[in-house]
């Protein structure tokens, strides 16, 4: 039986957006390994000797979507990715799986690099979000292949020719606390609560539902902060999405509703650019006007070839001819001073 790893994004999250994104993580890799074994490893908490050993253990380790690429690894980066781990991942075949770059940066440091070449495998391709972060990757000798986010692979020409482009009589927006800007987000929600006959909120992290409250509107309804609750409402309801949270938009859109997403960093404006999800900045309340109105129909052009070229390096045939992985040696540091000097303080103490 095959053992694999996945970074999953959604333990120690507070973000219920990272619960969208590994439910497509999951699906693929059941997809491509039905008969696996999986283990689970936080990236947002750093991994124990317990989960390094889970790591060590897999003939594979996926790290599932999100923006955890950086050009400064640091304690307090989203992939809490140190040398102990480092070396773990790159004991296994870890390979990226639509994963992203945390923000618009510099090229990364030396250090990032080595952290990054060590974990990542050099033997395969890595499938990243957009093409911002292919060049990131390039930079550093990493191959990789646009594919765009996994939640968006199910997006195809025949499902989003059933969305339909009309104008629905309810709205459900989202913000995002961590990069507010009050005074454009109070225009493009007046935009919205002035052309919809209900607007909704979903708060995809706490400090949303904190914001939005800052922001003063009450006559904004709220559904409960449950990716099941969400999904519920999309399905039952006849509304549109408008708002700063990107996979709250593909999760509208994936249940066959219309949306926009407002742009605030390089993740949205990226893919965007790359498939044609509709993107507009939040900062332009007059073009999400007119979106509202009339929005064309949606067309996402999805890199299909890559995403095919990326799946098949998983194949039976090819697994059947993977070369064994160079075990990495866990080399831990030393024990605390205290630590180090009890036990000699117990003999000389005689204390058990």
């Amino acid at each position: 039986m095959e053992t694999i790893t996945i970074v999953d994004t959604s333990i120690s999250t507070d973000n219920v957006g990272d619960e969208i994104i590994m439910d497509a993580v999951n699906e693929i890799v059941m997809e491509l390994f039905p008969d696996a074994y999986i283990f689970r490893v936080p990236s947002h908490d750093a991994l124990s000797e317990r989960t390094r050993t889970f790591v060590r253990k897999s003939t594979w380790c996926f790290i599932g979507g999100t923006n955890l690429l950086s050009s400064v690894i640091n304690p307090w980066n989203l992939w809490r990715l140190d040398k102990l781990a480092a070396n773990a991942f790159g004991s296994s075949r870890t390979v990226c799986l639509g994963t992203g770059w945390n923000d618009y940066m510099e090229p990364p440091s030396a250090e990032s690099k080595n952290l990054l070449t060590t974990a990542l495998s050099s033997d395969y391709l890595h499938a990243v979000r957009d093409k911002y972060t292919q060049d990131h990757l390039t930079s550093i000798g990493i191959r990789s292949v646009f594919t765009s986010c996994p939640t968006t692979w199910f997006l195809t020409p025949n499902f989003c020719s059933k969305i339909s482009n009309s104008k629905a009589k309810t709205a459900i927006i989202t913000l995002s606390a961590w990069r507010a800007e009050i005074e454009l987000d109070r225009a493009w929600i007046d935009v919205v609560r002035k052309s919809y006959d209900e607007v909704f909120f979903f708060s995809q992290m706490q400090d949303d539902f904190e914001y939005l409250a800052a922001l003063g509107f009450d006559d904004i309804k709220t559904v409960a902060a449950t990716v099941q609750a969400y999904d519920q409402f999309l399905i039952e309801h006849d509304v549109d999405f408008i708002g700063t949270r990107l996979h709250g938009g593909i999760r509208a859109l994936q249940k066959g509703r219309r949306a926009l997403i407002l742009s605030i960093d390089n993740r949205a404006a990226e893919m965007g650019r790359d498939t044609g999800l509709p993107v507009l900045p939040r900062s332009d309340p007059a073009a999400i006007g007119t979106w509202i109105v009339g929005a064309p129909p949606l067309t996402i052009t999805l890199p299909d070839n890559a995403i095919a070229s990326w799946k098949r390096q998983f194949s039976p045939e090819a697994r059947a001819t993977a070369t064994a992985v160079s075990a990495l040696p866990e080399t831990l540091p030393p024990p605390p001073f205290l630590k180090r000097i009890k036990p000699a303080a117990k003999m000389i103490l005689g204390r058990r």
